[in-house]
C-alpha cells in the first residue's frame, strides 16, 4: 500500500471517529429504564444506593460524602452526595455536571428529579466512550436539594477555600424528562458555552431559551464562585411562561405550565417522562460541552 493512500485512510478514520464522538446516539429505552428503576426506590437512601451502583457498572471510581446539617428548629438534615469522574491526567481544568437525586414525599420523583439524574448518567456514558481532551469531567448527584440545596451547598462550602477543589464550570440538570425546548440559566449569556449551545441547537433545529430567570436549584450553590449553568427540558412555550410567573405575571389557564401541575404532586410519575424527546436533546447538550474542549 502506498504511503499516501495509507495516510488518507488514517485521516478518513480519524475524521469519522471525531464526527461520531460529537453525534452520540442516546438510547430512549435505557433512559426510561434508568428513571423507572430509580423512581421505584422507597426513599432517598434507596435512590442514593441505586445511583452509586449504576455508576459502578460503568467501571468508574465512585465516592460518597455524607453530611449532617441543622435544619429548621432542631431537626437535622442528613444525606449523601454521590461523586464520580472520568479520569484525565493531562487535564488542567474541570467541568462538573450534576443533578439532585432526592425527591419530596409526594409522587415518585420521576420528573423531579430522576429525569435530571438519568440525563447526567447518559452524558457520563457518552464522555466515557469519547473523553474530553482538555477537561476532566466530573459528575455529582446531590442529596437534600428539596430541603434547601443542602447537599450541593455542603459540597461547595467544604471546598471553597481550598485551591483547585471547585470545578471551573458547573452544569446543573433539573426537570429534564420531557419536551422539545432546552431552557438554560446562565450567569453570562455571552460565554463560550452559551455560544456553543446556540450553535448546537440551531444546527439541530432544536428550540431553546436562555434567561436570567429560573427556579431555584443546585446551580445557586455554585453561582458566584465558578462559571455556572442549569438546564431543564420542557415542552416548547413552557419555559417562557414560567419566566412570566417568576416575574410576577398572571397567566391564563391555557398558558399555565403543565410542569407546575406535575412536580411535588402525585402526578410526578412515569407518565410525566418522554424518553424519546430526552434522547433527541442530549446530543445538543453534549455538543455544547464539547465546544469548550479547545
Amino acid at each position: 500500500m502506498k504511503r499516501a493512500s495509507f495516510k488518507l485512510i488514517i485521516f478518513i478514520l480519524a475524521a469519522a471517529i471525531a464526527a461520531g464522538a460529537q453525534n452520540t446516539s442516546y438510547s430512549a429505552d435505557e433512559y426510561h429504564a434508568f428513571v423507572k428503576k430509580m423512581s421505584a426506590g422507597a426513599d432517598n437512601e434507596a435512590r442514593v444506593n441505586f445511583v452509586r451502583d449504576e455508576l459502578k457498572k460503568l467501571n468508574l471510581r465512585v465516592s460518597t460524602e455524607g453530611f449532617s446539617q441543622k435544619g429548621r428548629g432542631d431537626a437535622m438534615i442528613n444525606g449523601t452526595n454521590v461523586l464520580t469522574e472520568i479520569p484525565n491526567k493531562d487535564a488542567k481544568k474541570t467541568i462538573l455536571i450534576g443533578a439532585h437525586l432526592d425527591k419530596v414525599n409526594v409522587g415518585i420523583g420521576a420528573l423531579d428529579n430522576a429525569s435530571g439524574t438519568a440525563a447526567v448518567f447518559a452524558l457520563l456514558k457518552a464522555f466515557k466512550v469519547s473523553p474530553l481532551k482538555n477537561y476532566r469531567l466530573q459528575a455529582a448527584f446531590w442529596d437534600a436539594e428539596e430541603r434547601g440545596l443542602v447537599g450541593s451547598r455542603v459540597y461547595v462550602n467544604d471546598r471553597k477555600d481550598k485551591e483547585g477543589r471547585l470545578p471551573d464550570i458547573y452544569i446543573n440538570f433539573d426537570i429534564f424528562g420531557k419536551g422539545d425546548s432546552l431552557w438554560l440559566w446562565a450567569e453570562n449569556e455571552e460565554s463560550d458555552f452559551v455560544k456553543g449551545l446556540k450553535a448546537s441547537a440551531e444546527k439541530s433545529n432544536f428550540a431553546y431559551l436562555i434567561s436570567p430567570e429560573y427556579p431555584g436549584s443546585d446551580h445557586r450553590s455554585f453561582a458566584g464562585s465558578v462559571e455556572t449553568y442549569s438546564f431543564s427540558l420542557l415542552p416548547n412555550g413552557e419555559p417562557a411562561n414560567i419566566v412570566r410567573l417568576l416575574k410576577g405575571d398572571k397567566l391564563d389557564e391555557k398558558d399555565f405550565p403543565n410542569v407546575m401541575r406535575t412536580i411535588h404532586t402525585p402526578n410526578d410519575s412515569m407518565e410525566a417522562i418522554d424518553a424519546a424527546s430526552v434522547a433527541k436533546s442530549l446530543p445538543v447538550v453534549e455538543a455544547a460541552i464539547r465546544s469548550l474542549d479547545k
